[in-house]
């Protein structure tokens, strides 16, 4: 059987056998990833360093806060206001994800499975545990940035629908009437209204909006620019998550702007580098992986060993003297987020959002 490999993960999406793990939607890693093409607060010189920096240095990214500008009635040498600009400086930390799994051939020399289609298998669950995990740490970032300030609620609405933000606990409801396929129309005017336009996707539980595709759904396949014209958000910023609960609302989750929150991986020196000897290997996948639908820093090692606890009952003869191959997979990225002095006093554009059931 051939040797662990960094390029394996390059076939795993495509593998269709049967295992008894259920894969559900992350639907905030979609939301998150796509949301990253609007970072334009981001030089790219500053992206290629975030993806090489070391843990031992910080890249800050320098902002002129919001200026309050002096405007005089009189004007004359003496009331020339200063307007003195005043800057800041912000950075980013970041985060590690680690895992892998071991592959011992020999295990598979007298037994049913099948090595390869195993080690596919394992390859898949770690890489959806990953995922998992870097979901979770995106939805405590959506609810520390989440906005904790929205006017003009009141001026938006669907004949007998309504918006409601609740200062108590920062988040925007949606009255039943008001979940209709114009909703994310009224949702983006909303923004704008807070100062705050732009592309906006929505991510939610599982289901929380078959309400708007099944009203959009009335207008077939043919009849796009109708939806365009109602606001309706097309279906690549419709994102749903196995993660999100409904509790006893239609829907839960968050209505963010393209570039509000955006991901970049981090690759250390040996993997970039691509460093090889003594049958260990360093290396960075081609692809991304699924799930978490980030490129991944690859550790592979080969070494010997007697495996022959690894059955129960008995000596496996295969097992005496033999080797083992593990990978170790290690997401390390950065959640970036554009500038925001005063999250208290000024919105933001990540809503956290609910349905009503009335």
């Amino acid at each position: 059987m051939p040797l662990l490999d960094a390029t394996d993960w390059n076939n795993i999406q495509i593998s269709d056998a049967t295992n008894d793990k259920r894969f559900s939607e992350l639907g905030i890693v979609d939301a998150v990833k796509e949301s990253t093409r609007g970072v334009d607060y981001i030089p790219p010189s500053a992206v290629e360093q975030l993806r090489k920096s070391s843990s031992l240095r910080q890249l800050e990214i320098p902002v002129l806060k919001d200026q309050q500008v002096t405007v005089v009635t009189t004007p004359g040498f003496a009331n020339i206001p200063s307007n003195l600009p005043e800057s800041d400086k912000y950075s980013f930390t970041a985060v590690d994800l680690f895992s892998g799994f071991r592959h011992y051939d020999a295990q598979y020399d007298n037994n049913m499975v099948d090595g390869e289609w195993a080690k596919t298998e394992v390859m898949k669950n770690v890489a959806y545990a990953l995922g998992n995990s870097v979901e979770s740490l995106l939805s405590t970032t959506l609810e520390t940035r989440k906005t904790q300030v929205l006017a003009n609620t009141t001026q938006v609405s669907q004949g007998d629908g309504t918006f409601t933000f609740n200062a108590s606990t920062d988040t925007l409801s949606v009255s039943k009437a008001a979940q209709k396929e114009t909703m994310f129309y009224n949702l983006e005017q909303l923004m704008a209204a807070n100062e705050l336009p732009g592309n906006y996707r929505i991510a939610t539980n599982r289901a929380g909006l078959s309400v708007q595709k099944s009203e959009a759904a009335k207008y077939g396949a043919s009849n796009d620019k109708n939806l365009q014209a109602l606001g309706m958000l097309d279906a690549s910023r419709m994102h749903e998550s196995g993660n999100i609960a409904a509790g006893s609302d239609v829907f839960n989750g968050w209505f963010l702007r393209d570039g509000s929150i955006g991901v970049y991986e981090n690759f250390p020196y040996d993997f970039r580098n691509g460093t090889k000897f003594a049958g260990k290997e360093w290396s960075i996948t081609d692809v991304e992986l699924p799930f978490s639908r980030m490129r991944a820093n690859v550790y592979v090692n080969n070494e010997a060993t007697d495996a022959t606890a690894l059955v129960g009952a008995g000596t496996d003869s295969n097992l005496i003297m033999t080797h083992f191959k593990e990978m170790a997979i290690w997401l390390r990225f950065y959640i970036v987020h554009p500038y925001n002095s005063d999250l208290a006093t000024r919105s933001n554009d990540i809503v956290k959002i609910k349905g009503l059931t009335s």
